[in-house]
Formats: C-alpha cells, structure tokens, sequence
C-alpha cells in the first residue's frame, strides 16, 4: 500500500498534521474534563455549605418561633392547670400561623401532654418520639434534629424549654421533610437533593427533587450510595457526582450534579473543533497530493535507471533534464553507475575472504557446510592460539596482524579440495573435513600442531605458537553448522582448561541448561517481584540442648519452575556480580526478623553467608553499621559466616574488612572448614568467634574412623583457639550422639530440623522445647 513514494509523502504530511490536531483535541479533551471536574467539585462544596447555612437557618426559625410560643403567659398557665383542650388549641393555631405540621408539649418526664398530630391520646398515655432529642435538650437547653414519625415521613425538629419559673414542659414544633422541602433546596443550591434513609431493614428515598422516573432509578441505585464518601452515581442515562449530608444516624441527603449537563457546553466546542480539523485535513491532503506528484516523476525516471543497472545493464548513460537537486542526484547516479562494476568485484572479494590472511571467511565457510549432503560424514575444526594476547599487549597490534597472516599462510597449506582453511575473527581458525571420521580428524590435528610448533620470525623476534583444538564430527554432534561450531567451540575450551592441545566434542560435556541461562537474567526480575524466600535452620547447642542460633538460607519461588534451590542460582549471581544486589536484601530482611525475634522474646542469633564479592565489597561495613543502628538490634545477635575460598583471592582486604566487622560487634564464622583453600595460619589471624566443619566429614562420623579422627581433631584445635564449633549436615541421631561425646559445641542438620520460613519458628521452638521436656 504504501510502496509508492507519492502515497507515503502524503501520508506523512497528512499523517502529522493528523497527529497534531489529534494531539490538540486530546489536550482540549482532558482540559474540559478537568475543568468539568473542578466546577462539578467547586458547585457540590459550595452547595453544600449553603445546604447547611439553610438547615440552620430553618432551625433558627424554628428555635424563634419555639421559644415565642414557650413565653406566651396564656399558654404556660394552660400547661400549668394541664388544660389539654386549651393546649391543643394554642399549638394547632401556632402550627397553622408558622406553617409547621407537628406541634407537641412533652412532659419533663417525657410523655406526651399533647399533639397537633394526635387528639385522641390520653394524657400521660404516650411517649414522646424525641426520646434522645429530649435527652440532648436536657443537657443542653434545647435541642434540634431530623425525625421519622410514626407516619413514616420525615421531620425537621426543635425542642425548646417552658418555665414557669421552673421547666413544667418543653415544645416542639417540626416540618415535614417531603419532595417540596428538596425542590425548594434545589431551587437555592442548584444541585438535586434526595434524602435517603439506611437501616437494617434496607434503604428508601424519602424526598427528593428528582422527576418520577428519575426517582425511580435512583431508588433502584440507592444501595450503592455509601454514608461516609462521595463518589459517582449513576441514575437513568445521566451520571452524578454525589456528596453525603448526614441528618442523623440512619438517614442523610444526597447532593449531586449532573456530569452530562456540566458537560453540555464543551461537547459543542468540540463538535466544532472536529468540523474544523476534518476540513483541515481534507484541503491539506488535496495541497499533499499535488506537491508529491511533482516530486515523484523525476524520482520515477532514476527508479528505471536503477532497475537497469540492477540487471547488469551499465551502457544507458542516466538522463539529466534539470539542474535542481533532482537533476545533482541523476549526475551521481550516473557516476555511480560508471564504477558499479569495478566496485563488484572488490565487494564479491571482502564477502567471502579474511582481509588479514586471505582465507575464507564465516560466510564463505557456512555456504561451503551448508553444500554438504545429509548422507555425507566430516568434521569441523576450530582452533584458538594459546598467548596470543600476550604477544599483541607485548609486542602491539601490527606485529600481532603480521603474526596472523603468518600463520595464516602456514594454515593455507593444508587447504585442498577436501579441506577449507577459514578465519573468523581475532585468533579463531576453523577447518572444514570433508569425509573425514574421528581417526581422519587426529590425524589432521596432529599435523596441524606438528605445523605450528615451528616458530614464526618477526623483525628478528622468535614468536612460538601453541594453540587449543575442538573437534565436532558430523553428524553425531550436530547436522547444522551452527550446532557443530558451537560444539566445537566447547570442546576448544575445554582443552584450553584442561592444557591438552585437542578436545572432542563428545567428551567434553554437555553445554549449560537453557534453564540455567534463562535463570540468570531473569534473577533481577525476580529480585523486583520479590520471589526471593529466606528460610532458616536452627543450630543446637550440645551442652544446654537448647536452640541458640540460626543460619539464613535463600529459596527462589520462581512462577513457572517452583522453589529452585540455592545451588542452581547463587553460583551465577556470584560469577556475573549480581550476588552484590542480593546479599544487602538477605542482610536487611535477616536484620529485620532478628529484632521482631527480639522484641518477641526469642533469643535467637541468625547467620547469613558472605561469598567473597560481599566480603570485599567496600560498601558492606556502612551497610551493616546502618542496618543495626537503623533496627536497634545488638551487634553480637548477628553471625556473618564467611567461606575459606573467599579469603583467598585477596586475603589482606579480607582480613582488613573482618577486623572490621569484629570491631562492629558482629560475630564471625568461617564456614565449609575443610574443603577450602585456606591454611591453618589463617585460624591464628582472623578476628573469628566460630567454625562450621562441612558437612561432609560429619556425615557417617560415628561408623567412619578417619572422619571421625579429622573431626575430633579439629574440635580440640578450634576450642584451644577459643573457638566454637558447629557441626553441619548432622542427619543421624548416632552423628547428634557422636558429637555430644566428642564436645562438639553447636550442631545444624536435618537430624534437627530442617530449614522453615521464619514464621514457623516460634511453633517448632515451642514443640521442640516440649518434645526435651517430655524426654526429661
């Protein structure tokens, strides 16, 4: 569709100025909606104030008209002599002047003494339904409030004292709540009023200012109106923005404004705007069509010219009609077209030749694979020269250049039809066996590194050569030449590991799991999702039998592959560094569960396992400093467990970091002793309070003699160094007995228990502590 240069200049012009006006009317959208929001917002608090200014004001009335009654002489006397028939004349006639429907006298002790709403009733017979406005009156001196009679409208009510000196009653004078009473209130404030009652038994409108229909639907929405919060309120077609007004416990009024008719004036502007950008875009796109038709024809004729010279025709010379910019890129064009062919062959020549040595090329090298039939057998060959970074460092990169065409010329002689000699990049050479087996390819081998092991001259410099091989047979390791280069590549590895000159791809083991690959990129993905668990396993004290301590040990709940243990992971996150993102985590989440263990009253000191990134991080002093003074836990209640291996690669910064943490009050432990790297002089000189044995000389220590005597051994040197010892992977209660006898000073193994999350603690110390009680 849009291969066309005239169609795509077009849709560009028309495209932005379509996303400007799209950008405008986006921007013109949201204001309006912000300013509908605003002025909804603005009307609802500025009616609810003048709703709660009327609400007072008809209780001041109510109050005055009240209180003009309550001093009549007349009246007071009628209370007085309890003349009921006078009474019930004088509130009707009050009640008829002022306009209110419910005129009461109550008794001090709260019955009624009479009713505009009730001539019938005895005196004294009935109570009075202003039980708590009666109350608040009492202690106030008057009282005023919202009531449901027993008609079940609802009532606008004051209560005002009568003393003749002394309180012989009180009156009260109420008006009817009804939709008059909201229509009046919207006439003032301009926002519909509803007033709705919640009970027990559901919730009902009992006024409103809403036509029949829409009272209908608000009554069938009014469950979802909530006494303690605004919000958005759909009634009929029409959305309102509703605000609460408590009258009383049970019942409040309702506030809203109507979201369409606020929004009724914008809607015409952007009717008009939609009319004005689609004209826009209609004279603009006629406008576009005729400026990319002037562009395009010249274009058109270069196009053709292109096609020619594409299908090899260079004889018809480029035609020049004008001299714009047009007419410059025809000039171009034809030049080019003069030195396409020369340039050809070079191009052909750099596609498929190393510009160093001469030899094939990748490229060259996968088209010649690829010729090979399915039926047909060989082998690939890479090779790495061993030093070769040195020389270049040493010597510099144009004698290491020189060195490769060397040894490039030197390769090309076994290049025949039956075997291609290539390069690839750096000092990487490749070879290609046609029909060879795995006897074929030793021999081949053999000659080559019989081949280098002469030296190559350089300006009087003696250069000798060594190189690594990976051999990869076809089709046992591979039938596509991308499986057996990487096979290939392996195995090389694998010899430059092992010192041996060649290496086959079947012996030298698989490659990395892809879900061990995808587990590394994806552990800061984790680290973000928060899928990282710390579970802890407790260490026993041998002596008291009591649980002292616990050791941290990471879990990865990863979504798709379950709980991946430690062992999958951490070696990754220590060789690519990621290890330094993780252990300030664990060291926070260990700091934190070891206060709340504290503040609990469990009296437990957690271990967390340092790798020798974290050890000679220089961050990891302030970072522990900041965590125990941040959490207020004491120094001594944290153990940073610290492997021999990790005191190797640089032992004076280790040793100058663990002084450290030893002077911060941290306790120190070097864990796995046995099977590091690490001398006993190392025991003389860190700053350590405990060491952890490995576990696999624990295991089987009560059958095995040998273990048995290492052990014993290094719990008697370790406790004349005033060292504790812990004995790990205790599985056995003959391994827990054996090192109770031998004075071994803690345990951690699953013969304890294994490890939990932290949550689990408290119930397995408690159901521990009873298991030894029950023992005893």
């Amino acid at each position: 569709m849009f291969r066309s240069l005239q169609r795509r200049i077009v849709v560009v012009f028309v495209g932005l100025l379509v996303l400007v006006m799209a950008l405008m009317l986006a921007l013109v959208t949201r204001s309006n909606t912000r300013i509908v929001t605003t002025e909804i917002q603005r009307e609802l608090s500025a009616g609810t104030q003048v709703f709660t200014l009327l609400i007072e004001q008809n209780q001041r009335q109510l109050e005055t008209a009240a209180t003009i009654l309550a001093a009549d002489f007349a009246f007071r006397e009628a209370i007085a002599t309890q003349d009921r028939p006078t009474i019930r004349s004088v509130i009707r006639n009050h009640g008829l002047r002022i306009g209110a429907q419910v005129m009461m006298v109550i008794h001090p002790d709260g019955y009624l003494i009479a009713s505009s709403q009730d001539g019938n009733a005895p005196s004294g017979s009935v109570l009075s339904p202003f039980a708590d406005l009666l109350s608040a009156a009492e202690t106030a001196g008057k009282s005023f409030g919202f009531k449901q009679m027993t008609d079940g409208r609802l009532y606008q009510i004051v209560l005002v004292p009568i003393y003749a000196p002394k309180l012989i009653a009180w009156v009260a004078i109420g008006f009817v709540v009804d939709d008059r009473w909201a229509r009046d209130l919207f006439e003032v404030t301009g926002l519909v009023v509803s007033v709705i009652r919640h009970d027990g038994n559901g919730a009902g409108i009992l006024a409103s200012s809403l036509r029949d229909t829409e009272r209908a639907a608000l009554s069938a929405a009014v469950k979802e109106i909530s006494t303690d919060m605004p919000g958005e309120l759909r009634i009929g077609n029409e959305h309102y923005e509703t605000v609460h007004v408590p009258l009383n416990q049970e019942t409040f009024v309702a506030l809203q404004r109507s979201v369409e008719q606020a929004e009724a004036p914008f809607r015409t502007l952007q009717t008009a705007l939609w009319a004005i950008v689609l004209a826009g875009v209609i004279v603009f796109a006629i406008g576009s069509i005729m400026l990319a038709r002037q562009i395009v024809r010249p274009v058109n004729e270069l196009a053709g010219a292109a096609r020619r010279i594409e299908a090899g025709d260079y004889a018809e010379p480029v035609p020049l009609k004008s001299s714009d910019e047009i007419g410059q890129l025809a000039a171009s064009f034809d030049l080019m077209r003069e030195r396409v062919a020369n340039r050809e062959q070079k191009i052909l020549k750099l596609a498929y030749e190393d510009s160093l040595t001469g030899l094939p090329n990748r490229t060259r090298f996968i088209e010649e694979f690829n010729r090979l039939s399915d039926s047909s057998h060989g082998a690939v060959v890479v090779m790495n020269l061993d030093r070769f970074a040195p020389i270049n460092n040493a010597l510099g990169h144009p004698i290491g250049d020189r060195l490769l065409a060397e040894i490039g010329s030197r390769l090309g002689t076994f290049q025949s039809g039956a075997n291609l000699v290539g390069r690839f990049w750096g000092d990487e050479f490749v070879f290609l066996l046609r029909d060879a087996n795995r006897a074929a390819a030793s021999r081949f081998v053999e000659s080559l590194t019989s081949a280098l092991r002469d030296p190559f001259v350089l300006d009087g410099q003696r250069l000798d050569v060594d190189a690594s091989l990976g051999v990869a047979l076809y089709p046992g390791d591979g039938r596509d030449a991308a499986t057996l280069l990487r096979r290939a590549e392996l195995a090389m590895y694998a010899a430059k590991r092992r010192h041996s000159s060649v290496a086959f791809a079947a012996e030298a083991g698989d490659e990395p799991p892809p879900e061990q690959l995808s587990l590394i990129g994806e552990m800061r993905e984790a680290m973000a999702r928060q899928e990282f668990l710390l579970y802890y396993q407790p260490k026993l004290d041998l002596a008291s039998g009591q649980v002292t301590a616990v050791e941290a040990l990471i879990r990865w709940r990863h979504p798709q592959q379950g709980m991946v243990p430690p062992g999958k992971f951490i070696p990754f996150a220590e060789k690519t560094g990621f290890i330094r993102e993780l252990t300030p985590w664990v060291l926070e989440a260990v700091v934190v569960q070891a206060a709340r263990w504290c503040a609990e009253g469990i009296s437990l000191v957690p271990a967390v396992n340092l790798s020798a990134l974290d050890l000679l991080n220089p961050k990891l002093i302030g970072h522990l400093r900041q965590l125990i003074d941040m959490h207020g836990l004491a120094a001594n209640s944290l153990c940073l467990e610290i492997t021999e291996s990790a005191l190797v690669e640089d032992p004076e910064l280790a040793l100058a970091h663990l002084n450290e943490l030893a002077a911060l009050g941290l306790k120190l432990s070097i864990d796995d002793y046995g099977v590091g790297q690490a001398s006993l002089a190392y025991l003389q000189t860190l700053p350590v309070h405990e060491l952890k044995i490995d576990g696999s000389f624990i295991r089987a220590v009560a059958t095995t003699p040998k273990n048995a005597a290492i052990v014993r051994s290094t719990i008697g040197m370790c406790h004349a160094l005033g060292l504790t010892v812990v004995g790990e992977c205790a599985e056995t209660a003959d391994e827990i007995a054996w090192l109770i006898a031998n004075e071994c000073d803690l345990a951690q193994g699953y013969g304890i228990a294994k490890p939990m999350p932290a949550e689990e603690i408290p119930d397995w110390l408690a159901g521990y502590g009873a298991r030894r009680r029950h023992q005893a």
